[in-house]
């Protein structure tokens, strides 16, 4: 249960920009936290506000700061109290700044154009002592070749999750990234209803309210967003598009299940990077094999050492292949090995039919066995506390374009 609010007593907002402040005092205002006092200050005309007792709360418009965000962020850090917390505000975000926020353990930060309720939103959830972590579990299911099953097991494993989820009260999303020749949708046998063309010159106008519209769900509750098929219109869609989509979903799911294309987006490194989990899949042929290999060291540069990576063998038959063993995959992945699913091809094929999920068709089928081991996370059995540092980035991290990018959360 979440704490009651606290009282923030000062807030210091740190800009040039009058626009910015008004906004940021719109947003305390609507946010419910209890506040004192209101200061406005340039960089340049701080004079001790950080480290008085009575500061509780410092909104930075790193903008402001000419030796970039990172170094303006270190720069206050050295002023401020112990007591202060930080919800920054940035309009460049890459990867070098996401180690330096990261590494400062800064609590909450949100990325240009900011709406004044996602502001609120943060201020409130920092109000109320509720920055111990992420909102969401992140999954990320990445296929080493095609048609290795990476959607049926992505899928699959989010109905599990689903099932366990409910129980807690707790809810699951599946977020389909193959935005031209998604099936995630048709899979369980509804309608996709995710409009790109809806929001893709206007990312910004993706709400709850708007994404609520969007999901497609299951009669379990299982929530989906997939968007209609286009195979004809092969393009990259703009990276803040899939951060904007991502981050509300974190923000609003217990668990968050993502399906990777196989191309390699300038997006995909974000949603890697910003994962609790990520499942390479492959299946037990030579060349899928080989590809896994030349990925799996891909993949690993790209993650937290807190993150968990692990590449899952999909249709393994009891008898093995004539080519390759199973001991031989093992050997080949080592420590990276996360599992093997085995082959059963008619149940799976008989849920795929009927557009229901595998434990409804068949809940003896070995396939749900084995995916349940995978996720079984090792480290739930010793703290509660989700502790993979980066996951946090999903929620904001997403948000990423070249030089303008992703909007993260630190994990606290």
């Amino acid at each position: 249960m979440a704490a009651s609010p606290i009282s923030f007593g000062t807030v210091v907002v740190v800009t040039a920009d009058k626009d910015f402040a008004a906004m940021v005092a719109e947003a305390l205002r609507a946010s419910g936290a209890g506040i004192s006092d209101l200061k406005v200050r340039t960089p340049d005309k701080l004079s001790g506000e950080l480290a008085d007792p009575a500061c509780g709360l410092v909104v930075p418009d790193l903008d402001a700061f000419p030796d970039g965000p990172v170094a303006g962020l270190s720069e206050l850090y050295r002023e401020a109290g112990p007591q202060v917390r930080f919800l920054a505000v940035t309009g460049v975000f890459d990867a070098e700044v996401a180690r330096g926020f990261l590494r400062l353990k800064l609590q909450d930060f949100l990325l240009k154009p900011v709406a004044p309720s996602d502001l609120a939103h943060a201020v409130a959830r920092l109000g109320k002592g509720d920055d111990s972590g992420p909102d969401s579990r992140i999954y990320a299911f990445l296929p080493a070749a095609g048609g290795v099953g990476n959607t049926t097991l992505a899928l699959q494993s989010a109905a599990l999750l689903h099932e366990a989820a409910a129980r807690r009260h707790q809810t699951t999303c599946v977020v389909d990234l193959n935005l031209q020749h998604g099936s995630c949708a048709e899979y369980f046998d509804i309608e996709p209803h995710f409009d790109i063309a809806e929001i893709e010159n206007r990312p910004d106008r993706l709400d709850r309210k708007l994404l609520d519209v969007m999901l497609s769900r299951h009669k379990s509750g299982l929530a989906i967003v997939s968007a209609p098929p286009c195979p004809w219109e092969m393009r990259s869609y703009r990276p803040d598009l899939v951060g904007r989509l991502l981050d509300l979903v974190a923000a609003h799911f217990d668990n968050v299940v993502i399906d990777l294309p196989r191309t390699w987006f300038p997006w995909t490194d974000a949603v890697l990077q910003g994962s609790d989990h990520v499942f390479l899949t492959t299946e037990m042929t030579v060349p899928a094999l080989r590809q896994a290999q030349r990925l799996a060291h891909a993949v690993r540069e790209r993650l937290d050492k807190d993150a968990r990576f692990g590449v899952v063998v999909n249709r393994v038959d009891a008898k093995g292949s004539p080519s390759v063993s199973l001991a031989e995959v093992k050997a080949l992945f080592g420590d990276a090995f996360a599992g093997a699913v085995a082959n059963d091809y008619k149940a799976v094929r008989e849920a795929l039919d009927q557009g229901r999920p595998l434990g409804e068709v068949a809940p003896n089928s070995r396939v749900i066995a084995d995916l349940k081991a995978i996720l079984a996370d090792p480290a739930d059995l010793a703290a509660p506390a989700w502790t993979a540092p980066l996951k946090a980035l999903l929620s904001r991290l997403k948000r990423s374009g070249p030089p303008v990018a992703k909007e993260a959360k630190r994990h606290a």
